[in-house]
């Protein structure tokens, strides 16, 4: 069953929303939000995983006057859409946690980022920004804390890879969407050539939940290694395709599939657990418990927590190829490996959908050029756009396809 943390807060108008979040972290140190935040242990829920309590101490400690907080909504891994779900139903609680961390990090402006194609998102945030200035909660003297914060809404304009916090920096000051040269880490000199934390939606979001509370519930959900709860988007060949939250290690993969109305179809061919650019599992693989330490145990990942259900009767020549065509076009082309080495990929890929069969010889290849990628890519994208389909090959499920 679904564990409600981010969720509770569903269906409660704004004007009905205490904001008691931020009202505890104006009350306390920021210092003290920070140490908070590392002992909840709340992991980046963007793909990273890297730890946000850490990231808000490095900034937190950097002397400056001119700190910028950004939000990355900028979602646009297929099948994930959960950051989409909080910034249509919880949009204050994701603009309540940017406050929090422009105060534990004593930045003064902000900037959500947000997927242009998300519209009813963007429109909800838009009327919480306008409800949160004209109640006090955003500009001057927030909660009479001698605290000032101002945020803006930027606009996607629909490139996969600004998901990179570096490439996200370039597109609002209006540059081409490619990744920066790191480093300098995006915290040390990022937009504007000012000290710039980038936080993920439901990370942020999550962090309002945390400092909610006088105590830490958080600690008593999860693992040690995976606190909390995580909102998984769930789609493909399931009879109930929805977001879910679900408590780290309460749930097998088996079961959050089940929860998700069971597999539409035959019988279960593949899982891909985190978005197109995390490895695949096997029907046997689905016993695994549903957090990083175990994912990672059977070489895989949490990755953007879209889980995608795949049935035996998909043919996944078809499916592999259209991986590739995604990561194809969607490099920015900054990297010269990446560029070239997807759309080498993307050729044998068409051969291989074209004759309905790759030779071991494809196969190293493939491996070769994604081992080359990797060693070349400046940001995330190229080190993992091979994973998927990689882990296809080398798992050898071409042959179980059903023709």
């Amino acid at each position: 069953m679904e564990k409600y943390f981010l969720k509770n807060d569903l269906g409660i108008k704004i004007d009905d929303y205490k904001f008691n979040g931020l009202k505890n972290s104006l009350n306390i140190e920021p210092l003290k939000i920070v140490e908070k935040i590392k002992e909840s242990n709340l992991k980046g829920r963007g793909g990273a995983g890297f730890p946000t309590g850490v990231k808000w101490e490095y900034a937190n400690k950097i002397k400056s006057t001119s700190k910028i907080v950004i939000c990355n909504g900028d979602e646009g891994e297929p099948g994930t859409f959960k950051d989409r779900f909080l910034m249509e139903n919880l949009p204050y609680k994701v603009i309540e946690g940017i406050v929090i961390c422009a105060y534990a990090v004593k930045a003064r402006y902000g900037y959500i980022y947000i997927r242009g194609e998300y519209e009813k998102a963007i429109e909800n945030i838009e009327k919480t920004i306008k409800y949160m200035y004209k109640n006090h909660f955003l500009g001057k003297n927030i909660f009479d804390s001698n605290f000032d914060f101002d945020v803006k809404l930027i606009k996607g304009a629909g490139a996969y890879v600004c998901g990179d916090e570096t490439s996200l920096i370039n597109s609002i000051e209006g540059e081409r969407g490619r990744s920066r040269i790191k480093p300098p880490l995006p915290i040390e000199k990022g937009l504007y050539e000012q000290p710039t934390i980038v936080n993920n939606v439901e990370s942020l979001s999550s962090a309002a939940e945390i400092m909610k509370y006088d105590d830490n519930p958080y600690l008593k959900m999860g693992t040690e290694n995976s606190r909390g709860t995580k909102l998984i988007s769930i789609s493909g060949d399931v009879n109930d395709p929805d977001v879910y939250e679900i408590e780290f290690g309460s749930l097998t993969i088996k079961e959050i599939i089940e929860l998700a109305g069971g597999v539409r179809g035959n019988r279960v061919g593949i899982v891909i657990p985190g978005g197109i650019a995390t490895e695949c599992l096997t029907e046997d693989e689905l016993n695994t418990k549903y957090t990083y330490e175990d994912l990672e145990k059977i070489g895989s990942s949490l990755g953007s927590g879209g889980m995608i259900v795949i049935n035996n009767q998909r043919n996944l020549f078809e499916i592999i190829k259209n991986v590739s065509d995604f990561f194809k076009n969607e490099t920015c082309g900054t990297c010269f490996p990446c560029r070239e080495g997807n759309k080498n990929i993307n050729v044998i890929l068409e051969k291989v959908l074209n004759e309905n069969i790759i030779t071991e010889e494809e196969t190293k290849l493939i491996n070769e050029i994604k081992e080359a990628i990797g060693l070349a890519a400046r940001c995330g994208f190229g080190r993992s756009s091979v994973n998927l389909i990689l882990s296809i090959l080398n798992k050898k499920l071409l042959k179980k396809v059903i023709l």
